[in-house]
C-alpha cells in the first residue's frame, strides 16, 4: 500500500471525496503519464480494502480510477475490466468507472466487448460492460455505431434470466437514439426478459426513439412485474386497495406525515391527486421518477425506519397508481376529495387533491399546442383551489357555485384522460414546450423493487 512516490502519499490522506463535478487531478497533482504504474498499484492494492471503512487511505483508489481516465491510460484498461466482477457491488464503482473507460476511449471497446460475452459472471458485472460502451459511444461518437451493433448481436442471444440487465440496456439504447436497433429491441421484448421499470415497456421505446406517435395499448401495469426478493415482503393480499378500506389510507396517511417534509406529499388526498395526474400523462412516467417526487425529490428521500416499511409504503403506492389508472381507462374515476370541515355547509375539501394533482403535472413531458389548450380547459376547476387567483376568485362566489367547481373537477379530470390518450398528428414545425422537472439520484431505490437503487432504476 505505502509507495515512494509522493503524488500517492497525498492521496492517500484526502479521504472521502465529493462526487461530481471531478476536480482536474492532472493539474492539482501535477500527475503525468510517468505516475500510470504507481496508480495501477494503487487501484489493485488489497490491503486497502482491509482497512475500517473511517481510514481515509480506503478512498484512494477512487483517486488513482479516476486520475488514469484523466490520463486516458490505455495501460488501465484491462485491470479496470476485469475489477467489474469483484467491483459491480460497491456504490462509487459501479457509478464511475464506465465514465473512467469512457475516458480512456475507443480502444476498451474490444476489452469490453470480450468481458460481456464471457458466460457466469454477475448481472451487473455486466451492466457495467454495458454502460463503459455507451459512454465510450457518448465521448467518442465516432465509435457511437459500432457500439450500437454490439447492443444488437447481444439482443440476438441476449441473457434472458438478467432483466435488469435487459432493461438497462434499453435506456442505453434510447441515450444513442439507437433506431436501427428496432427489430433487435422488438425481438428482445417479444422475449419477456425485459424489465419495464427500467425504461419503461416496448411502446414507450417506440415513443421515445421517435418510432410511434402514442400508445396503442394501456399504460403497463408496474405491479404485475414487481417482484419482490425482500424477505419482509407481504402477500398481495395486503396490498389490495379500495375506497372501504379506510386502514390502508390511514396507513398511508401515517406513512406520508411520519416521513414527509414541507416539500412533501403528507396525505392520501394529495396523493391520490398527484397519482391521477400521472395517469392521465400522455405518455408513461417512470416509478423511478414519480416515487422519489411524492418526497420533492432527492434532498428529500425519507430515512426509513425498516426495509419493511419502504416495502409496504412502496407496495401500497404502486397498487393505489395501477388503480387509479385502470378507473380512468373505465371511466369511473373518483377523485378522494376530504369531508368539510365547516358545520355549516356540505362543500368536500379538495384543496389538497388538486395540490397534488398540479405537482404531477410538474412531472409531464413535451406537449403539443393542441394538448396545451385541452390542459387549460380541463385544469379550470382544479386551479380554483390551489392557486392565488383561484381563492382570490373562490372569495368571491356562493356556496352553491364553489359545490358547481368541486364538481366539474371529476369529469374534467376523465375528459383529460381520454383526449391527451388519443393520438395526435403532428402538425408541421410545432414547437414543444417542455413542462418536466427532472428528479435526482438516491440509494434505496424509491420503485420498491426491493432492490438498492445504485441496482435498478438509478441507472438509467
Amino acid at each position: 500500500m505505502h509507495s515512494d512516490n509522493p503524488k500517492i502519499q497525498t492521496l492517500l490522506t484526502l479521504g472521502q471525496p465529493s462526487q461530481y463535478p471531478w476536480p482536474d487531478y492532472l493539474s492539482q497533482f501535477d500527475f503525468t503519464a510517468t505516475d500510470i504504474p504507481a496508480l495501477l498499484n494503487l487501484f489493485a492494492d488489497e490491503d486497502i480494502n482491509k482497512l475500517p471503512n473511517e481510514r481515509p487511505e480506503v478512498w484512494a483508489p477512487l483517486y488513482a480510477w479516476r486520475i488514469l481516465g484523466q490520463l486516458a491510460s490505455v495501460e488501465a484498461i484491462e485491470p479496470i475490466i476485469n475489477s467489474f466482477d469483484t467491483l459491480c457491488h460497491d456504490d462509487y464503482a459501479l457509478g464511475e468507472l464506465a465514465e473512467v473507460i469512457g475516458m480512456i476511449g475507443p480502444a476498451a471497446i474490444p476489452t469490453l466487448t470480450h468481458h460481456w460475452q464471457k458466460h457466469g459472471k454477475e448481472e451487473f458485472s455486466y451492466v457495467m460492460a454495458m454502460d463503459a460502451l455507451c459512454e465510450v459511444a457518448k465521448q467518442h461518437p465516432e465509435t457511437r455505431d459500432q457500439v450500437v451493433g454490439i447492443y444488437q448481436n447481444y439482443m440476438t442471444k441476449p441473457i434472458t434470466s438478467a432483466h435488469s440487465l435487459n432493461g438497462l440496456l434499453m435506456g442505453r439504447l434510447l441515450d444513442l437514439k439507437a433506431t436501427e436497433a428496432i427489430e433487435a429491441i422488438r425481438q428482445l421484448f417479444s422475449m419477456g426478459c425485459v424489465d419495464i421499470l427500467c425504461a419503461g415497456d416496448l411502446e414507450d421505446v417506440e415513443i421515445r426513439l421517435g418510432l410511434r406517435a402514442k400508445r396503442s395499448t394501456p399504460k403497463p401495469s408496474f405491479v404485475d412485474l414487481h417482484k419482490f426478493e425482500d424477505p419482509f415482503e407481504a402477500p398481495d393480499s395486503a396490498f389490495i386497495i379500495n375506497s372501504d378500506n379506510d386502514d390502508v389510507f390511514d396507513d398511508l396517511d401515517n406513512i406520508l406525515s411520519q416521513y414527509g417534509s414541507d416539500e412533501s406529499i403528507l396525505c392520501c388526498s394529495e396523493l391520490d391527486g398527484f397519482l391521477a395526474a400521472l395517469a392521465c400523462a400522455p405518455d408513461t412516467i417512470m416509478p423511478s421518477t414519480w416515487m422519489a417526487a411524492i418526497w420533492g425529490g432527492e434532498a428529500w428521500m425519507p430515512e426509513w425506519d425498516s426495509e419493511q416499511t419502504l416495502i409496504q409504503f412502496s407496495g401500497l403506492v404502486i397498487k393505489l397508481y395501477n388503480g387509479v389508472n385502470e378507473d380512468l381507462d373505465r371511466g369511473v374515476y373518483e377523485p378522494l376529495f376530504l369531508s368539510g370541515v365547516d358545520p355549516h355547509n356540505e362543500l368536500m375539501n379538495v384543496d389538497d387533491w388538486c395540490d397534488g394533482f398540479l405537482r404531477g403535472l410538474g412531472l409531464w413531458g413535451e406537449l403539443q399546442p393542441q394538448q396545451i389548450q385541452q390542459l387549460k380547459t380541463c385544469l379550470y376547476p382544479i386551479r380554483h383551489f390551489c392557486t392565488e387567483d383561484g381563492w382570490a376568485a373562490l372569495s368571491l362566489m356562493n356556496p352553491s357555485q364553489i359545490q358547481s367547481l368541486q364538481e366539474s373537477i371529476q369529469p374534467c379530470v376523465q375528459t383529460l384522460s381520454r383526449q391527451l390518450f388519443r393520438p395526435i398528428k403532428p402538425a408541421a414545425n410545432t414547437t414543444h414546450i417542455r413542462t418536466g422537472v427532472k428528479v435526482g439520484r438516491n440509494n434505496p431505490c424509491p420503485c420498491g423493487s426491493g432492490k438498492k437503487y445504485k441496482k435498478c432504476c438509478g441507472l438509467n
